[in-house]
């Protein structure tokens, strides 16, 4: 059990270093926890925000980092779960945030937030995320 609870720390980690990333527009911590293969997914909230494969992504990273100016989040009820071989984890949270970007601000309430992350290298990484917004709760421009 010593171990679950470790790997699920580390993980948890993994995951609250997505959001720091995203805060800060830290682009060399998102490059060390996003898989950089071209399988991996990212899907966001708006139609078009379906990412496949890490120079997708890194290209979309770069020019939203661009306009954001913070990404304030809060986890919520994060759900972690691991395989038998404990070398693929999966995960799911609620999250509230306050996303500022191009001068305009907008707030998240319990948007869902999935993923899956493998262990490579000794380093959880994320291989796929998804974040949808419930259609009572959308985004609100402030």
């Amino acid at each position: 059990m010593p171990a679950i609870s470790k790997m699920k720390n580390e993980i948890r980690a993994t995951i609250e270093q997505f959001f720091t990333a995203l805060d800060k527009q830290e682009f060399k911590l998102m490059n060390n926890i996003i898989a950089h293969d071209t399988e991996m997914v990212h899907i966001g909230t708006d139609r078009d925000e379906i990412w496949k494969g890490w120079q997708v992504l890194r290209t979309a990273t770069v020019e939203q980092f661009k306009e954001l100016e913070y990404y304030d989040a809060d986890i919520k009820n994060l759900q972690i779960n691991l395989s038998d071989t404990g070398q693929v984890a999966w995960y799911a949270h609620l999250l509230d945030a306050r996303i500022k970007s191009n001068g305009r601000e907008h707030r998240w309430l319990d948007a869902r937030f999935t993923g899956v992350l493998e262990k490579r290298n000794g380093q959880w990484v994320l291989v796929q995320t998804h974040v949808s917004l419930p259609e009572a709760k959308q985004t609100r421009e402030q």
